[in-house]
């Protein structure tokens, strides 16, 4: 790989943001970052090492960064501007956030393995949302290998992976075990197959499961029939919104198997849904209640467009894309009406389309329905994934021992 110096690629950078006609307040932004980077720097070639280094003074300049209030935004751009850097040094361009992903052109030394991995698991245990995810985790990795003179997995060791680990400082727990995760997924097939001869996997650490350590956000009924009330429904966009909605809150159904569900997967005669999850290849069988029926086909009668597309939900301009490719889409869909209905959400967790999974569980315990059945209706593959909801209702977490106790009997 090309040296190429840290104001170079600056340089570089702000072309490219110029180029694509990113807004005046953003290159404001990410030119005020990209100056206070190379004030840093100085004269020197650039590296991945550099922006760790760059963000960690950044967050010992203001004592750690803040995840929420007016310093957010600012905190943000600084981890963005450091990532379009590193994406433009490895693949000559950069890539928006949940938008655009790179296709699978590995550098030269890393290829093989990761061709193979793909091809082997894509159309096989991998779901879409998984294979997105691992693919994203690696180039990361790829690029911080690159950016220190590695070029090829096999020259990995130990200190390679703690040395990336540490890079990450500045995203979010989650996204750190995340991203450990899938690469134990990947080196573990790359040793296995015998592209690599060292068992990285075993020399990563283990994840704990950081994302169960804040209370799911749950919406009231009150809340629900607001956010419900908000919906325009005399306009085709407004019956489906409120078609998803309704779905959502009524199934609890993730927000990647609603855009994938198929007009087939409706069986009106006995009033159920079949679902294969994204998440976990499992098939998923739940019942159609009338209501969220009726908001179904109030969309179809008189909102859904006519196109050949197999897929229940479509955007209503041509070409009447369905949202497989980006699930994301309905989390925008639901938090513009949560804003409409005047809830606040300031103190709360995430307030998309999973929110409402975790207010139908929520709604379940409270009528005294069994964690197993809950499991089986959330589609998860254990209820102690389950238990997870508990923590939202004090009287179902003291009903919980006892059900679980009368299970083993």
């Amino acid at each position: 790989m090309k040296q190429i110096s840290a104001r170079e690629l600056c340089s570089q950078l702000e072309q490219e943001l110029v180029g694509r006609h990113y807004t005046q307040d953003s290159l404001y932004r990410y030119r005020k970052v990209l100056k206070e980077f190379m004030d840093f720097t100085g004269d020197v070639d650039f590296s991945t090492n550099l922006t760790s280094d760059f963000i960690q003074f950044i967050m010992k300049r203001d004592s750690g960064f803040s995840e929420k209030g007016e310093h957010s935004k600012k905190h943000l751009y600084y981890v963005r501007t450091m990532r379009k850097l590193e994406d433009y040094l490895l693949f000559g361009t950069f890539f928006r956030t949940k938008k655009a992903m790179p296709p699978d052109s590995w550098p030269e030394g890393f290829s093989q393995g990761l061709d193979s991995f793909f091809t082997e698991y894509r159309d096989g245990e991998l779901s879409e949302l998984q294979y997105r995810r691992i693919r994203k985790n690696v180039q990361r990795f790829i690029l911080y290998l690159a950016g220190n003179g590695f070029r090829s997995f096999t020259e990995v060791e130990y200190p390679q992976l703690t040395g990336y680990i540490s890079s990450l400082v500045g995203y979010a727990p989650v996204t750190i075990a995340s991203d450990i995760s899938c690469l134990r997924v990947v080196f573990r097939y790359l040793y296995l197959n015998q592209f690599i001869h060292t068992p990285l996997h075993d020399l990563l650490p283990k994840v704990h499961n950081v994302w169960r350590t804040k209370i799911p956000n749950i919406w009231s009924e009150e809340e629900l029939a607001r956010i419900k009330a908000a919906i325009d429904l005399g306009n085709p966009v407004g019956k489906r919104d409120f078609a998803i909605i309704m779905l959502a809150a009524g199934t609890g159904l993730r927000a990647g198997d609603i855009a994938s569900l198929k007009l087939q997967d409706i069986d009106w005669e006995k009033k159920e849904l079949s679902v294969v999850q994204n998440k976990t290849r499992g098939f998923l069988k739940l019942p159609l209640m009338d209501d969220v029926g009726w908001a179904i086909i109030s969309y179809l009668k008189d909102a859904r467009p006519e196109t050949d597309s197999p897929y229940l939900f479509v955007r209503l301009n041509f070409p009447f894309a369905p949202f497989v490719s980006s699930p994301q889409a309905l989390y925008r869909i639901i938090t513009g009406y949560i804003g409409k209905a005047g809830i606040k959400t300031e103190g709360r967790s995430k307030i998309g389309i999973h929110s409402l999974r975790h207010s139908v569980a929520n709604t379940l315990l409270n009528h005294n329905v069994g964690i197993t059945t809950i499991a089986d209706i959330l589609g998860h593959s254990s209820p102690e994934t389950t238990l997870h909801y508990l923590r939202s209702s004090i009287e179902a977490l003291s009903r919980c021992p006892l059900e679980v106790m009368s299970s083993e009997d």
